[in-house]
């Protein structure tokens, strides 16, 4: 596990997310926005990388990241991980049936409050054509079971409505407004934010965009690389030293 990027708001690991979430210490965060890999999109990232990938374990060798298939059982063992993690919120995006799983049973140690819809305007379209496109995508918004939820959205929904981000170099990169939108719904200025699943950064621009510190990690020193490409241009946006 080594820093690949760090400045006065982020640090961006390059490492295994679940051996950097085993050194974590109770509530370490005050919140967790994350989205972590679905079941098709795993196997996919691994099989572009030659590896093979054992039904809930870990990819064998070569691979250029460590891969985890998915399964429901592996994503309800993660967050309730992440539960322990947090000080509050996890929200996340995440598989249609994993949602629902977790709305109608939430791991051990969270409570899911509510399920948002982000609506794609330029959704996907399927190779198949045997049945229509899935156009949305949920947001699940889950809380320590111990401790009073509290958010900044009073009455609104969480709810967004807007493109998917194409061209960024990422075939899963959410909409930085949508996740802008998350970190000033669910922390508050000066929180520090984990996010296990860095990807291209998109959370830990966010949460320095809307002034709050975040941590990543990302197994893909591609997406690294990616990564600290945006939060260097950020820090220089800002008027900061570039990494």
């Amino acid at each position: 596990m080594k820093i690949y990027y760090e400045d006065d708001a982020v640090t961006l690991y390059h490492g295994d997310a679940f051996e950097y979430l085993a050194g974590l210490e109770p509530r370490s965060f005050d919140a967790v926005i994350t989205d972590p890999p679905f079941d098709d999109r795993t196997h996919a990232m691994a099989r572009s990388n030659n590896s093979k990938v054992p039904a809930g374990g870990r990819a064998l060798s070569g691979s250029k990241g460590a891969f985890v298939s998915f399964t429901h059982e592996v994503h309800e063992q993660l967050f309730v991980d992440l539960g322990q993690i947090t000080r509050g919120w996890v929200v996340s995006s995440l598989a249609t049936s994993t949602a629902f799983q977790f709305e109608l049973e939430p791991p051990q140690g969270l409570r899911c409050l509510r399920v948002g819809v982000w609506v794609k305007t330029n959704p996907m379209p399927i190779m198949s054509a045997d049945r229509p496109a899935l156009g949305w995508e949920p947001i699940v918004c889950l809380h320590r079971d111990d401790q009073k939820p509290a958010w900044n959205g009073g009455g609104k929904t969480i709810n967004y409505v807007g493109p998917t981000s194409q061209g960024s170099g990422h075939p899963t990169q959410k909409p930085i407004a949508m996740i802008r939108q998350w970190v000033r719904s669910f922390t508050k200025p000066g929180d520090v934010i984990l996010d296990p699943f860095a990807g291209s950064g998109t959370t830990l621009r966010a949460a320095a965009d809307e002034g709050r510190r975040a941590v990543g990690v990302e197994s893909d020193e591609r997406y690294c690389e990616l990564a600290a490409l945006r939060l260097g241009q950020q820090a220089f946006d800002l008027g900061g030293d570039a990494a």
